[in-house]
């Protein structure tokens, strides 16, 4: 899947978030329930993917490691929301990782580009998404995109 035909699945899943479930924004919900609901809408929108939230594993069977923070390799990490193959670390089964913050201030952001560049020999992290995404929705929805660790272009028109 390329970087177009991303973005276009995305923003259907931000509108039927909007449409089923604009009370998580109108009481000001967390950024939990937020992601909680755009990745099921997300799922519906790319099969074959796994859409999982808060997910901190890498690998499979008794490989099966902490995933580790993109930006400290000491921390263990936990990115919002990814879409990948499950146990397969290699780049073509990480398609992407979404930080998601109410309002798009908070330097968590960062780990959006992070995830998208090869690991350092040596490294504990040992996965690489095709495409990060910095999301924030207050006061409207921002996208910061990531590819090979540095910010692309948004492609699909608002």
């Amino acid at each position: 899947m390329n970087q177009r035909e991303l973005e276009m699945c995305l923003r259907r899943a931000i509108d039927i978030l909007h449409t089923r479930d604009e009370k998580l924004f109108s009481v000001k919900a967390s950024e939990w329930a937020v992601a909680h609901r755009l990745a099921i809408y997300l799922e519906q929108e790319i099969p074959g993917w796994d859409v999982d939230c808060e997910y901190n594993k890498q690998g499979q069977g008794d490989v099966l490691d902490t995933k580790v923070s993109a930006i400290n390799t000491k921390r263990n990490s936990r990115p919002d929301i990814i879409l990948h193959h499950r146990g397969k670390i290699e780049p073509e089964h990480n398609l992407l990782v979404i930080e998601l913050k109410k309002d798009g201030k908070n330097s968590d952001l960062k780990k959006a580009c992070g995830y998208t560049r090869k690991p350092r020999l040596n490294s504990r992290r040992k996965y690489q998404y095709q495409f990060g995404l910095a999301l924030s929705f207050i006061p409207e929805w921002e996208f910061h995109w990531y590819a090979n660790g540095a910010e692309i272009s948004p492609l699909a028109s608002p």
